[in-house]
């Protein structure tokens, strides 16, 4: 060791690694790319929560739409000054506003289809290792049955 190198102070992380949770949260921050993609999915969730305020119409209120604004290009200003950054469809409706809220239904969907999947899978879990031998061994088969299907078939 020079000098130099010695009279450094040590590099301070910003999570202990005492627990689990903190060496998780140190190695997370530590990978550029999760970091990045933790951002993407943050700015995705805030555009679908905020959508009502960001995009020019509801695409579902036909209050709203006008037919005199279908299939306009990109950037088009429209007859009531929205400008439509990526155009209309042929019902008038404006595609931008029409992603993000649909991002909306897709959001939830994903996460409703996800929590049922962990209350069956953790009812299961649990009813296998509390009932244990025979149960335990069923279960288990049929897991590995549902497994042994490649998921492209099963989409």
């Amino acid at each position: 060791m020079t000098i130099e190198t010695s009279l450094k102070p040590p590099r301070k992380k910003l999570f202990s690694g005492e627990t689990p949770m903190g060496r998780f949260l140190s190695e997370f921050v530590e990978s550029k790319v999760a970091v990045v993609a933790a951002l993407l999915l943050f700015t995705i969730i805030a555009a679908a929560l905020f959508a009502p305020w960001i995009t020019p119409q509801n695409p579902y209120d036909l209050a709203q739409v006008s037919v005199l604004d279908a299939r306009m290009e990109p950037g088009a200003e429209s007859f009531d000054g929205y400008t439509f950054w990526l155009g209309t469809d042929g019902a008038g409706r404006d595609l931008f506003s029409a992603i993000l809220y649909g991002l909306r239904i897709s959001l939830s969907v994903g996460v409703t289809s996800g929590i049922i999947a962990l209350i069956i899978g953790m009812s299961v879990g649990l009813i296998a290792a509390y009932a244990g031998g025979r149960t335990e061994t069923f279960i288990m088969r049929i897991v590995d049955l549902q497994l042994s299907f490649p998921a492209s078939l099963v989409a």
